[in-house]
């Protein structure tokens, strides 16, 4: 038997290498199997580590006023969270670091020097962001939460707050480790939709749904338009979490069988929303929304509206709808658009209506002129008397009675021609009033308006002056303004216009019921809606620059109720009608030429601001009515007034209206004119006006843009309130600047 003199280390040897050889193979076999046997298999368990499809929200659309404001757009805003946590400080290695005593050293986001040195910069800009916390409220509330013996690492400190806002206090040295930016996965940035003008116009533009998936008015309507499509994008993960989207036109294989290259980032691309343009003009909505809730809190009524359509297209350029609410604030309501979902007995402006009525009924023919018992009178046995109040009993001719709102001139009207054929009449109203449900460009509750059945003679006469049915504003408007078109009438629209590709795409005009009656009988209408401003129960907004043609409603709440619903309605200028406006004012102790005035707030702004609009006088129109003055002895007319002014300025505008300038002084800046005593062939009056240098200016009558110029060029700082002319200010004018301070409050209102 042979002896193995093969030595131990030999053997050793030989047996490292087997084993290495047989690792070697099975190294080589593995890498052969997850190179091209498994290789697809990890690769797709790879790249869905690295790279997976994200979701992207698409940008929803703006909503644009009619004059180029942003009513409603997309902002960022961020929930603040700050890191107060106490943690083990960690080397290049993540080993945790000890001190020299061998213990663990702990340290916090925030160190100890910056937080103190930047929290009221920060309380600031809270408090900035929300005025109804104090700066020392988020102070306190930020250092109870640093000092808690047990303080958790995600601390929420406010919602909501603006993005620029969050972004300056991660800015500040040191606090940027602190801010939290995800929380359990989610970003603190999220989108919200604002509305640039607060609650003003907010039942047009739309509010949140209660169940927080939809909108109401604008935004509902046009959802799909303006939401747009999210998109799936193809990203790729960097470290800590964050992913990119991945380079334009690169392959990235999503299956064995399929590949992606693009223009665009793979995926499906994100669709942002479009913008739309709606009717809302926010200078003529901004003096309604003013001068409606002025007027409610005035006669504290309960709710209101006030809307302004333009006679052509049906463009709705203001719709104010306000009401009261339990913190004694008048405010567009989510549940409640007052122009569009509220029904109420109109009462006398629905007389109208009943007038086009009966002239499209060819078995009789009406006369402005016709005589028509006005007072009181009871007709029939069964039925209650009608009542004028504050007219005696005698005859008025149509005109007149519609002038001052006879409910027995038409009582009489309906009782003579339609006693025994009240359906018909019914009939007619309902062809040419918009009863059914209009289908608005804006989301929210709309009803059908109601009529009741006129079998009763108190029934019938009733409805012959407004009550027994109920309608809402909006549609009350839509009649006028058919008026006002020459008997067409076009449906009311919010939307004008989509933006497609940087351009307007303009949105159709609609008929609703085409010509409710011929242009003449349109005509006639007009001129007795004109009598009643001229000399009626509206002529409290009667005025020299433009007519107007309108009508007074005082509707009880309730029978015999102390209150009522007060309503104005109508259209100028009533020669060439361009505008309608309605003003509804609810459950006030007052009567319908009350509401008037609004309508003649917005019907002022209208008129200055539309450039179109011809409606100022001339100086050849003042010498005609100076002559009929002189003739007539009628109400004075006068050339402009001027209250310190800028000379240029007067002089520019007084060349245009052509009154003489011989005696322009051009010695100072300013000047004062006077109307002359006698006659317009007289020379204008034109006074030098020298600013004083220590004293405060006298600005009584002037207008804010030219109080606005004094004072701020002798530098007096100014603020005001109204609108109009200066009738008051504070200090008074001639004050010495040492008492009085550089500083000037001015009142203002339309008269001067």
């Amino acid at each position: 038997m042979k002896k193995d003199h093969t030595s131990p280390r030999a053997k050793m040897i030989l047996l490292y290498l087997i084993l290495v050889g047989v690792f070697g193979i099975a190294i080589l076999w593995s890498t052969i199997k997850v190179m091209w046997v498994d290789g697809n298999m990890w690769r797709a368990k790879a790249e869905s580590r690295t790279m997976n499809y994200i979701d992207q929200p698409a940008q929803r659309g703006n909503i644009y006023s009619s004059d180029g404001k942003i009513l409603a757009t997309t902002v960022p805003e961020c929930d603040l969270y700050l890191d107060f946590s106490i943690r083990p400080k960690l080397g290049k290695r993540n080993q945790v670091l000890y001190d020299k005593n061998g213990d663990t050293i702990f340290f916090t986001p925030i160190v100890d020097s910056n937080y103190t040195k930047y929290l009221d910069s920060v309380c600031i800009i809270l408090h900035e962001a929300f005025p109804d916390s104090s700066i020392a409220a988020f102070r306190n509330k930020i250092a109870k939460e640093r000092v808690k013996p047990k303080r958790g690492g995600c601390i929420r400190i406010a919602k909501h707050v603006p993005y620029s806002d969050w972004d300056r206090i991660c800015k500040f040295p040191g606090w940027s480790k602190g801010v939290v930016r995800y929380v359990d996965g989610k970003s603190v940035i999220h989108n919200k939709r604002f509305h640039t003008y607060g609650n003003m116009g907010e039942c047009v533009i739309g509010f949140p749904t209660l169940s927080g998936n939809g909108f109401t008015g604008l935004e509902g309507y046009y959802d799909s338009i303006l939401r747009g499509r999210d998109g799936l994008i193809l990203c790729r993960r960097l470290t800590r979490g964050s992913w990119i989207p991945v380079s334009r036109g690169t392959y990235i294989p999503v299956s064995e069988s399929d590949k992606v290259v693009t223009d665009s980032i793979p995926g499906h691309p994100v669709v942002d929303g479009l913008d739309i343009v709606s009717t809302i003009d926010t200078r003529l909505q901004d003096i309604a929304h003013y001068s409606l809730e002025k007027a409610l809190r005035r006669m504290n009524g309960s709710a209101g509206c006030a809307i302004l359509i333009e006679v052509e297209t049906g463009n709705v350029l203001v719709c104010s709808s306000l009401v009261h609410d339990t913190l004694d604030r008048y405010i567009e309501s989510p549940n409640r658009n007052v122009a569009l979902s509220d029904l109420y007995e109109p009462g006398s402006i629905f007389k109208p209506v009943l007038l086009t009525a009966m002239y499209n009924d060819s078995n009789f023919t009406l006369d402005t002129a016709m005589l028509l018992p006005v007072g009181s009178k009871q007709f029939s046995a069964k039925s209650k008397e009608v009542l004028d109040h504050g007219l005696p009993n005698g005859k008025y001719p149509l005109w007149k009675a519609v002038a001052v709102s006879s409910n027995v001139a038409f009582c009489e009207l309906g009782w003579r021609y339609y006693n025994n054929r009240r359906n018909e009449l019914l009939d007619q109203v309902r062809n040419i009033f918009p009863y059914e449900k209009m289908n608005m460009d804006i989301r929210g509750p709309e009803n059908n308006c109601r009529v009741n059945k006129l079998t009763y003679d108190n029934d019938f006469l009733r409805f012959c002056y407004g009550y027994t049915n109920s309608v809402s504003p909006l549609r009350m408007a839509t009649f006028y303004n058919a008026l006002a078109n020459k008997g067409k009438m076009v449906k009311p629209r919010f939307c004008r216009a989509i933006i497609k590709d940087g351009k307007e795409e303009p949105l159709p005009i609609i008929d609703l019921k085409g010509q409710i009656c011929s242009p003449e009988v349109a005509e006639t209408l007009r001129d007795m809606l004109v009598g009643v401003v001229e000399g009626g129960t509206g002529d409290n907004i009667k005025n020299n620059t433009y007519s107007i043609a309108g009508k007074t409603g005082t509707a009880e709440t309730s029978p015999g109720a102390p209150t009522s619903n007060a309503t104005f309605v109508g259209f100028f200028p009533a020669d060439k009608p361009k505008y309608t406006c309605l003003v509804l004012l609810r459950d006030i102790y007052r009567f319908g030429r009350d509401a008037a005035p609004v309508f003649l707030d917005i019907a002022d702004c209208v008129v200055s601001l539309d450039k179109e609009l011809d409606c100022r006088p001339t100086i050849k129109r003042l010498a005609e009515l100076t002559a009929g003055r002189k003739k007539h002895a009628t109400s004075a007319y006068q050339l402009p007034i001027v209250e310190k002014a800028p000379q240029a300025d007067v002089r520019r505008v007084h060349k245009l209206l052509g009154i003489n300038q011989n005696n322009i002084t051009r010695n100072a800046a300013w000047c004062i004119f006077r109307q002359p005593e006698d006659s317009l062939s007289q020379p204008a009056a034109y006074v030098d006006y020298t600013p004083p240098t220590e004293q405060i200016p006298n600005c009584y009558g002037m207008t804010v843009k030219d109080a606005l110029l004094l004072c701020r060029s002798l530098g007096i700082d100014v603020t005001f309130e109204g609108f109009g002319k200066v009738y008051a200010q504070e200090p008074r004018g001639r004050t010495p600047v040492a008492v009085g301070g550089k500083k000037v409050h001015l009142k203002l209102r339309p008269n001067g």
